[in-house]
Formats: structure tokens, C-alpha cells, sequence
């Protein structure tokens, strides 16, 4: 019965599998354009979601423009006492979408629309109008747009700054207390579109979910140093949310081998030895979307990342004994026969060879952002004072071009030789 379930387990991933890689949207669209304010600019996400495609589709080639901007709006809208006019933008979506002809726009606003004021109804009609508008701009530049629900306000962090809603002012520094259910609206709002066929992540509701669930267990949890701009681990969230909700593909490989029969029922697998105590075998596999060192362990364990987006499993069908995992010299882990039943997760495992490159992968990935994100902005062109200067985009393109070699060999599927040696 126990084999009989895992074969149908195994079936059933392989066919939501093949589905998801069918509907990803991502999936062949070489060229994704991202706008969006601070939280967009900061990056993080988008070199996440520029591994992933880089390691699961290793062999296409894929350009993520970041023209994310600090301060900017898609409403139009400034505080009072903002320390300049808040850029909008639409004074640059023309010339972004002309410039770097994108495939896909996805399109990120909302944290600073509400000008961290109570909610009022004059505000979210200039919003949505604006939002429209960008949508209505990226239809006539023939690209298809994904919209993202901003991140949620966080009052804890700030709190001595918050002001009630009889104040007679809000901003950025002094936010409205409530101002995380503004942006809800907002976000609602914007995930009510998806009945025109037009895909929305809802970061939003993702990270209001994970900060409620794990203040439970942490109350001093905290993803967002101002309340404004979520951590790299918050990003993360931001990632994840993202990639599922354009349906990318959880599993990067899987090997699954009957230990009864003798043969493998999935996974590109070869080279079998069995003993009564060992089974050798090699497998071809690609590599899994790296982890960020800036990730807290219990933040991306309580999150599950490798089940929803980057699963990279070991399955014994008929394991009756605890097994330690060999590579070539290396012991990699002891590994009881439950996790082997179930599917031991690898992305664990830091002395694996495909984790190793994947380390390498995502520095190199935060790299080649750090000297492009910058240089686009300043190509395209913008209205924002005190914002950093990149270099001119030709010359960051010839810098970062060996970045990309280097990603490309390292997510290049490769052959590994496991041993598992068992332990009564």
C-alpha cells in the first residue's frame, strides 16, 4: 500500500509539474521590465526571481531590467511636507517601455500612494486611474503586464512616529497608524483585476499572513526596519509569492528509486550499484535556486521556499533503515528513513556540489544587479534628486557580461555520484 501511494505521489508531481511549466508566464519571455518604487529599487526579489529562471531554465537567457525608483508614485501624489515632489511614473513609462521593449511589465505601487494618510476615497480613484493608465501604456507597447500588490506598512517598528487619524498631517516619517489597512485596500483593489486576465502576486496578503502567523511563535519578529522596506528574508516572501502566483514550477529535480526493485522510478538516474548495506548511482540534475546568506533559517523553514518553488528531493521507496548520504568523499548528512520516504529536501544540504554552485550563482546574480540596476535607471531617465548614479549602461553591460557567463556554467545541469550507506 506505502509503495502503491508513493507511485501515485510520484505521478501526481510529475503532472502539476508538467502543467506549471506549461502556464508559467515567465517561462519564454526573455525580457521582464520591473517599475515600482523603493521596494522594487532595493532589488532583492528580482535577483531571487533572476536565479530561479537562471537555474530551472538553464538553457534560455533571460534580461530582468530593474527601473524600480525611490519615492515614486503611480498616483501622482505628494505630502506636504515631503522634501521634494515625488516623482511619478509617468513621466518615464514611455521612455522605459520604448528603451528596453520589454516582454513582460510588472508593475509595483502603492506604499507611497496613499501618502501614509488615513484612507480616503480621492486618493484611491487617482490610484486607480493611475494604475490603469500604466497598464493601458504597457497594452500599447505590446508587452504583457503582471501587477504585485505593494508591501504591507509595519506600525511596530515605527511606533513612536505613528499618528492618529485626528492628526492634521501624515507622512513618511510620521505615518497614519492604521496606514497598513490602507495599503490592504489598495492591494485588494488590485488583486480584484485578475478577473480581466490580468496575473497579480499579492506580496501584501503573503507577508500580513507569514509576519501574523510567526509572531505566534515570535512576537518580536521583525522583517521591516522602518515599517516601509522589508528585509532581504522579506523579499524572499516577496519571491516566492511571486513565482506562485505565475505558477512556476516547484521542483527542480527529483530521484526516486525502489529500493525492492532495485531501479529508479524518477529522476535522471544511472551507474546503480546496490549491496546489502549500500546503493551507489549517479544523477544528472540541475542545480536549485540559491539561498541568501541574509535568510534567517527559521524565517525560510517556516516559509517552506523548497517545497513551493525550488524542490530538490531524494525519495526511497521501501526504506526501512536510517541512511547516511554520501557524496563521492564528502558525508553530506544522515538522513532517517522518514525524510527518505517522504523526500529528503538537498537545498539543506550546504556540501552538496549543486548547492556549492548555487552559492556561488546567487553572489555572482546580486553582483551583476548592483552594477546594471543603476545603470538603466539613469538610461531611461528620471525626475528624482539624491538618487545614486550608475554608470553608463554600455559599460555596465561589458562588466557585468562575464557575471553572466559565470551564472550560466555554474546553472548548467551536472552529473553527481551519491552513495548511501545504511545505518540500523
Amino acid at each position: 500500500m506505502l509503495r502503491y501511494a508513493l507511485t501515485m505521489v510520484v505521478m501526481l508531481d510529475w503532472i502539476n509539474g508538467a502543467r506549471a511549466g506549461e502556464t508559467f508566464i515567465l517561462k519564454d519571455t526573455p525580457k521582464i521590465l520591473f517599475l515600482g518604487d523603493s521596494n522594487t529599487f532595493a532589488g532583492h526579489f528580482i535577483a531571487y526571481v533572476d536565479a530561479y529562471l537562471a537555474t530551472r531554465f538553464p538553457d534560455k537567457q533571460y534580461e530582468l531590467i530593474n527601473l524600480g525608483l525611490p519615492s515614486e508614485t503611480v498616483s501622482g501624489l505628494t505630502e506636504e511636507d515631503h522634501p521634494f515632489p515625488r516623482p511619478n511614473v509617468h513621466e518615464r513609462a514611455e521612455r522605459a517601455l520604448t528603451k528596453t521593449k520589454p516582454d513582460v511589465v510588472v508593475i509595483c505601487y502603492g506604499m507611497n500612494d496613499g501618502i501614509y494618510a488615513p484612507f480616503d476615497e480621492g486618493r484611491f480613484a487617482k490610484y486607480k486611474a493611475g494604475i490603469q493608465s500604466l497598464l493601458d501604456k504597457v497594452k500599447v507597447a505590446g508587452a504583457k503586464p503582471v501587477l504585485m500588490t505593494p508591501a504591507p506598512f509595519d506600525p511596530i517598528p515605527v511606533r513612536k512616529n505613528l499618528r492618529p487619524l485626528s492628526a492634521s498631517s501624515f507622512s513618511y516619517m510620521t505615518p497614519y497608524e492604521d496606514y497598513a489597512d490602507v495599503l490592504r485596500r489598495y492591494s485588494e483593489w488590485l488583486v480584484t483585476l485578475r478577473a480581466k486576465g490580468i496575473p497579480v502576486a499579492d506580496a501584501n496578503a503573503a507577508l500580513r499572513r507569514f509576519i501574523a502567523d510567526a509572531r505566534k511563535a515570535a512576537p518580536k519578529l521583525n522583517l521591516s526596519g522602518d515599517g516601509i522596506h522589508p528585509s532581504p528574508a522579506g523579499h524572499a516572501i516577496i519571491a516566492r509569492e511571486f513565482l506562485v502566483a505565475l505558477q512556476a514550477p516547484a521542483v527542480v529535480d527529483e530521484a526516486v528509486i525502489d529500493i525492492g526493485a532495485r531501479k529508479d522510478v524518477k529522476g535522471n538516474l544511472g551507474g546503480f550499484k546496490f549491496s546489502k548495506e549500500t546503493i551507489q548511482f549517479t544523477w544528472k540534475t540541475r542545480v536549485p535556486m540559491p539561498r541568501d546568506p541574509r535568510w534567517p533559517v527559521e524565517i525560510i523553514d517556516r516559509l517552506g521556499l523548497p517545497e513551493a518553488i525550488n524542490r530538490h528531493q531524494l525519495r526511497l521507496i521501501g526504506a526501512k533503515v536510517d541512511y547516511e548520504l554520501w557524496e563521492g568523499k564528502t558525508k553530506l548528512a544522515l538522513i532517517s528513513k522518514r525524510e527518505l520516504t517522504a523526500g529528503a529536501d538537498l537545498t539543506r544540504l550546504s556540501a552538496l556540489s549543486t548547492n556549492q554552485s548555487s552559492a556561488k550563482i546567487g553572489k555572482l546574480m546580486l553582483d551583476r544587479h548592483k552594477l546594471l540596476d543603476l545603470a538603466w535607471l539613469d538610461f531611461v531617465g528620471h525626475t528624482r534628486p539624491q538618487t545614486p548614479k550608475g554608470m553608463p549602461l554600455e559599460d555596465a553591460k561589458k562588466k557585468a557580461a562575464p557575471l553572466a557567463e559565470q551564472i550560466r556554467e555554474l546553472a548548467q545541469p551536472r552529473e553527481i555520484s551519491f552513495e548511501l550507506r545504511a545505518r540500523p
